[in-house]
């Protein structure tokens, strides 16, 4: 567990890869505190992420993003999910690579279609080519990650898992 003594264990990679719900399981295990970026914003902004585009606009929720992800920063010793496009912001990744241990989830294409059909919350989804998005951010994820997981075809159980033995071995 040395490689995470006294930093925030971060989950990046795009929507879909299992982030939250893996986050949820590993800070249970972990004895940490969990929080999700966008669930973050979406309680202090008193909105759902999808009101926040449709009203404000993504560059506002892009600022509110780095925002939030400056202040968590600042802490030590939580588990934190970011949203899928955070890694945009050159300013997020250093400081989440510099502060944290930065875990990158990704899953095959086929597999990211599938959890993420019928998804109705997500608005860039709505507006961009699935794969487009998805290579615009790859840049984002490569840098920025210290470590990469194929969640394809595991339940966020088994990625914890993963995660647990990949810490314990350090």
């Amino acid at each position: 567990m040395k490689a995470i003594s006294g930093k925030n264990l971060v989950l990046i990679g795009f929507m879909g890869t299992g982030k939250t719900e893996t986050g949820k399981l590993l800070a249970a295990s972990l004895n940490r505190r969990f929080i999700d970026t966008d669930k973050l914003i979406e309680k202090e902004e008193k909105a759902k992420i999808s009101e926040i585009f449709a009203a404000q606009g993504e560059e506002y929720f892009r600022r509110r993003e780095k925002e939030v992800i400056a202040r968590l920063c600042r802490k030590k010793g939580l588990v934190i999910s970011t949203g899928g496009g955070s890694l945009l912001a050159r300013e997020n990744r250093k400081l989440l690579a510099e502060n944290s241990f930065v875990i990158w989830l990704d899953a095959s294409f086929d597999e990211l279609r599938q959890r993420l059909t019928g998804d109705v919350d997500r608005p860039l989804l709505k507006e961009q080519d699935f794969s487009t998005l998805y290579e615009k951010r790859l840049e984002g994820y490569r840098e920025t990650a210290h470590v990469k997981i194929d969640t394809t075809d595991k339940s966020p159980l088994m990625v914890s898992e993963e995660i647990m033995e990949l810490l314990r071995r350090g």
